[in-house]
């Protein structure tokens, strides 16, 4: 970890921004940037994809996007995550994945996290072929928005492989005084 804590891949900032660019031009994403703290600009325009960068900056990147194109609800951030969901999951991936039960995929996703991510670790438990709760302790980042957007990524990846009617709550949130955070996942196959 960096003097300022908990550290993620910089796949992530390069999936906001595109994010932010296919919805609202260069000049949404310039505006994002515009509303930042000057060192956290600075820090934004150097990111590639492979390096690792404070997880903290992430959670203000998204707030700002929320900020200068949401309402104000984190509906946009739920947006940002489903659609890093998307991209995360390369078309040849979602073939195979089609063949899984949605479960499965959520628990390869905890498999990966340390891939992404130098903090947290989850925990999932398959109660039904259509039911799934998962569990993240110890992620460096107490943030709803960073929550609403695992809540966002978590359902498309379950719509990805074949899930319907999917309806991901975050039950318990560290950011509201819980010891962990909850994400429980319904659908129908």
């Amino acid at each position: 970890m960096g003097a300022d804590g908990a550290r993620t891949k910089g796949v992530g900032f390069a999936n906001v921004r595109a994010f932010v660019t296919e919805h609202f031009g260069e000049s949404g994403w310039d505006a994002v940037l515009g509303s930042m703290d000057p060192g956290d600009r600075q820090e934004l325009l150097a990111v590639t994809p492979v390096g690792w960068y404070s997880l903290m900056l992430y959670a203000r990147l998204i707030r700002a996007a929320d900020a200068v194109h949401g309402k104000g609800d984190l509906a946009l951030v739920e947006a940002i995550g489903r659609y890093e969901a998307q991209h995360d999951l390369t078309s040849i991936h979602r073939i195979f994945l089609k063949l899984v039960n949605p479960a499965y995929v959520v628990e390869q996703l905890a498999k990966l996290w340390t891939r992404f991510h130098d903090t947290g670790s989850w925990e999932v438990t398959r109660f039904t072929t259509t039911h799934a709760t998962a569990v993240l302790r110890d992620w460096g980042c107490a943030d709803a928005a960073m929550c609403r957007e695992l809540t966002g990524y978590l359902a498309r990846s379950l719509e990805i492989c074949g899930g319907h009617g999917v309806v991901v709550e975050h039950t318990k949130c560290r950011a509201r005084g819980d010891d962990a955070c909850v994400f429980d996942g319904r659908w129908r196959g």
